[in-house]
């Protein structure tokens, strides 16, 4: 047998944790032979703890630190072993998977600062595992039972012949799939969509509208287009979608570029950067490109503040005060669009739109 085909049968031992102390001192006696095998060792170990442990920058700093702390010849692995051993496990930094003897071979490898600058660097798809990793961490967090509030600012191509004129303060509060917006400017009002699709509005303290997705104009999808915050699934999207690539970004953030590979929706995404809190892998700002058939965006939304989700405010109830009166799907559609073109102006007169089908009394 090679020793090249007995290095990968150790290797594949090493990263299972089914390797013994014998094993052990025999792929310490391969990688002394021949130090080609150095660098393998070396990328099998970052790339093991990378994709395994979801190594950030600063496990990647308790890394190098322990590989400086244990320089030395490796003229007998078994003190190695012992010396290693106690250091690795007072550490609760770097992982849970323990290589007590590793860090005499990485001294002795091409230097890990390279090898990891070429990791982060190249592009390749360990570098895509390891930005899915914190898009997917990035999911588990927003699933927890928090609002997060962000603040939306939009700006549009100058080719934009959009007339909606956009709010001067609009916020989204946001729990996973779920979310509620808050828009400030010629009118105060809320908004949201619920689990069929369906969009609801306020007009005032005591009145709501409901309009069905088959009854959405395009002024109103569009500001849903601009406006709507389903982090669940907009995660997901760039997960099966999208190309990632990562990079460092300011004050203890990474940051997350998705390109998409196609078209997934009528949505035309063109890019999506994604900054995550390093420490609670909660999205601090989320910057949306799309160009659409007649109109370019550009959406960014900006962490403002996390608290305890109130439930009815998902829902047009929570934002009336009584008496109020919700006007649902139950009630004629040309009532319903007399409502909103009252409250919002004539400018709001399409954004409902009336299926011939349907009743006018």
């Amino acid at each position: 047998m090679s020793s090249h085909t007995r290095f990968a049968e150790l290797m594949s031992k090493m990263l299972d944790d089914a390797i013994s102390d014998e094993e052990i001192i025999e792929l310490h006696a391969l990688v002394d032979a021949e130090p080609s095998l150095r660098s393998q060792l070396v990328d099998h170990l970052l790339l093991d703890t990378l994709l395994e442990e979801n190594l950030g920058q600063e496990p990647l700093t308790a890394l190098v630190d322990l590989v400086g702390d244990s320089a030395g010849p490796l003229t007998s692995p078994a003190p190695v072993i012992a010396k290693e051993r106690t250091h690795v496990e007072s550490s609760t930094t770097l992982t849970g998977r323990r290589w007590p003897w590793m860090s005499g071979w990485l001294v002795l490898a091409a230097s890990l600062l390279v090898v990891v600058s070429l990791f982060t660097l190249q592009g390749n798809r360990e570098a895509f595992a390891s930005a899915s990793q914190i898009v997917q961490a990035a999911m588990h967090t927003h699933a927890a039972p928090i609002e997060r509030i962000y603040v939306v600012e939009v700006k549009r191509g100058d080719s934009n012949k959009a007339k909606f004129e956009l709010p001067r303060d609009v916020r989204v509060a946001t729990q996973g799939d779920r979310f509620w917006v808050q828009m400030r400017g010629y009118r105060d009002w809320a908004w949201g969509r619920n689990d069929q699709g369906a969009i609801w509005m306020t007009l005032g303290p005591h009145r709501a509208v409901v309009v069905n997705p088959d009854e959405i104009g395009v002024p109103l999808r569009y500001i849903g287009d601009l406006y709507t915050l389903n982090l669940e699934t907009l995660l997901q999207n760039f997960l099966k979608h999208c190309r990632l690539e990562m990079s460092e970004g300011p004050a203890d953030t990474t940051l997350i570029v998705a390109t998409p590979r196609r078209q997934w929706t009528n949505r035309p995404l063109q890019r999506a950067t994604i900054e995550v809190d390093r420490e609670t892998k909660a999205i601090r700002k989320l910057v949306i490109e799309r160009e659409f058939e007649q109109a370019s965006s550009v959406t960014t939304f900006t962490l403002v503040d996390s608290r305890l989700a109130d439930e009815s405010l998902y829902g047009p109830k929570g934002h009336l005060s009584d008496p109020y009166r919700i006007f649902s799907t139950e009630t004629n559609a040309s009532r319903r669009r007399e409502l909103i073109t009252n409250w919002f102006g004539p400018t709001s007169e399409q954004w409902m739109q009336i299926q011939e089908t349907q009743s006018n009394e």
